[in-house]
């Protein structure tokens, strides 16, 4: 079985030749995802008085950053809901075209295109009703406390993965299979995350900069575990694919 740092390593191989691709596509899902959020920024960014910040009173430029949200036009709230909505209905289709991109560079060695991001969008309810019903889930086990919701979490953090991979798939289906191939795998997953914690601390003070290697690098070590789950064997970069047939 591997341990966190096999699957960083893993992830550091399969990505070697690939980061170029790899940063692009994970950077537009990102971009998509926190389009309403970008939307406001810029917005905001509109109703600064610059001249505060060059003559040095940084103090009022602040104070008047923070005071802009509340300047918002009826017209840019209205384009800010819908951009909402948007990203609600789609960023779930989007987020499992992302995992296809890596569970393909994982499982075959092969560098999708920039488009398979946006290969699931045909199942889009399916795949925003599968993100409900975890998150429904999960908040009611939270309910009971805060541990058991986190430990509903990872139980069927793999679903998603394996709807990307199987689209055909039920939403129930999925998240069976999900519960199947994480009991007893949890506290594995769990620790490939807190392995990632040093490097998001490094990337932090890049002010975020460092996220543009650090994503994929996540992204990678997390698919290498789904396919790792699955019982297929992961060939290194170079070599084909043990089990042409999966």
């Amino acid at each position: 079985m591997f341990t966190a740092s096999e699957f960083r390593r893993i992830a550091r191989d399969k990505l070697r030749g690939h980061w170029g691709r790899s940063i692009i596509v994970t950077l537009i899902v990102s971009l998509i995802c926190g389009m309403s959020g970008i939307y406001n920024l810029i917005r905001d960014l509109g109703h600064m008085d610059y001249d505060l910040l060059f003559s040095g009173n940084y103090s009022d430029f602040l104070a008047g950053f923070a005071a802009a949200d509340t300047e918002t036009s009826l017209f840019g709230s209205l384009i800010a809901l819908v951009l909402s909505i948007v990203v609600l209905l789609f960023s779930e289709a989007l987020e499992m075209g992302l995992n296809k991109y890596y569970i393909d560079l994982v499982a075959e060695n092969r560098q999708g295109e920039v488009s398979v991001i946006f290969s699931r969008f045909d199942i889009f309810f399916k795949a925003l009703g599968l993100n409900l019903f975890m998150a429904l889930f999960i908040w009611l086990w939270s309910l009971l406390f805060i541990v058991p919701g986190i430990i509903a979490g990872y139980r069927y953090c793999l679903a998603p993965y394996l709807m990307a991979e199987n689209p055909n798939l039920g939403i129930r289906e999925a998240v069976n299979m999900s519960k199947e191939l994480m009991a007893g795998n949890k506290w594995r997953l769990f620790c490939l995350h807190l392995s990632f914690i040093g490097w998001a601390i490094l990337s932090a003070l890049t002010c975020g900069i460092g996220d543009l290697w650090l994503n994929p690098y996540i992204y990678a070590a997390k698919a290498a575990f789904y396919v790792d789950r699955t019982g297929r064997n992961i060939p290194m970069a170079g070599e084909p694919n043990p089990d042409p047939a999966v």
